[in-house]
């Protein structure tokens, strides 16, 4: 963390013990509750904007004996350092894409499978539900979390400076970045490309230097990271759906009265649908911007997308079946293929 986000946190935590707000007991001062929300997003995204629409009517509706102070574009941290301040019981509240919290809450790992989702509609039906979302946040509760719900990134799709994906065959010998990570690994060596594991910040020059010809991630980053200026073909894939897992200190979230569980709850919801109307449409201006950008813009068709469907679930099927637990596995894909 930088010398800013130090000092920032520091000033949190003093704030935290003066005020003793941060209690690890249900004796919550029902009187003053104060919720503090870390996040790395910047304040223009649509997930800061739905945080604003949370703290309104949370303030609103509790006659301000409920606050919300929102702390954004990583001014605590990144998902993993605000992940941990959440788990201690040192901010009250943060987000970070399901992916990113395997490694604490495992059974997330079925939400890394290819294709999982239809389309947008199915996704959401999907995480809203009882047999599903309900499911994967309760899974956090043995880990010091309260999940709040699932917000939206989008789906991911690729972009080359080689060639559109317009066939299964054009998948081959693309030079495309990996997460370090052997699922997605094998995934991408599944289909036929060559993965090259790289961070996040090598992306954009390894794409300049022609390490790598070939990436995949949502339209939004593709555009904020400025991609399209190293690569000339985005191939709307929608590979894999990326989510926003939205949680609390279970230790606060308990110490709550039940009306202001109810009323955080409720603020939630209508939160949660307001911000993945913004994303869908900000990942629909986004892609005519790239055209107008210059990139070439194709819809990977139907039966390309089950063969990479097949190929890339059938190399990482069996390993994130173990990293979830069979059972719940096994449950969670038929209910989500049930919808």
């Amino acid at each position: 963390m930088s010398g800013i986000q130090n000092l920032l946190l520091a000033v949190l935590l003093c704030t935290c013990a003066l005020t003793g707000f941060l209690q690890l007991s249900n004796a919550v001062d029902q009187d003053r509750v104060i919720i503090r929300i870390g996040h790395d997003s910047k304040e223009s995204s649509p997930v800061h904007q739905a945080m604003l629409l949370f703290e309104q009517e949370v303030e609103a509706n509790s006659d301000g004996k409920v606050q919300v102070q929102i702390y954004p574009a990583r001014q605590l941290g990144d998902v993993r350092e605000t992940t941990e301040m959440v788990q201690q019981g040192n901010l009250q509240m943060t987000f970070g894409a399901s992916v990113l919290l395997t490694s604490i809450v495992p059974e997330f790992n079925v939400l890394d499978l290819f294709y999982l989702f239809r389309d947008l509609e199915h996704a959401h039906r999907a995480l809203d539900h009882e047999d599903v979302g309900q499911v994967l946040l309760q899974a956090m509760e043995d880990k010091g979390f309260h999940g709040l719900g699932f917000m939206e990134v989008g789906f991911r799709s690729l972009t080359s400076n080689e060639r559109p994906v317009q066939q299964f065959e054009d998948l081959q010998g693309l030079k495309i970045r990996a997460n370090s990570n052997p699922a997605q690994i094998q995934a991408w060596e599944a289909v036929n490309t060559l993965p090259t594991p790289l961070s996040w910040g090598e992306i954009f020059t390894s794409l300049q230097q022609g390490l790598i010809n070939s990436q995949e991630c949502s339209t939004y980053s593709i555009f904020a990271e400025r991609f399209y200026e190293a690569q000339r073909y985005l191939s709307l894939s929608e590979h894999t759906y990326t989510n926003y897992t939205w949680f609390a200190n279970k230790v606060f979230w308990d110490g709550l009265s039940a009306a202001h569980q109810q009323l955080v709850s409720e603020a939630a919801r209508k939160t949660i649908d307001y911000q993945r109307q913004l994303a869908g449409d900000q990942n629909r201006s986004i892609v005519e911007e790239l055209q107008r950008q210059g990139m070439s813009v194709n819809v990977v068709a139907a039966p390309v997308r089950a063969q990479m469907k097949e190929a890339m679930n059938g190399a990482v099927f069996a390993m994130l079946r173990e990293r979830t637990g069979a059972e719940l596995f096994d449950d969670i894909v038929a209910n989500i293929n049930a919808l």
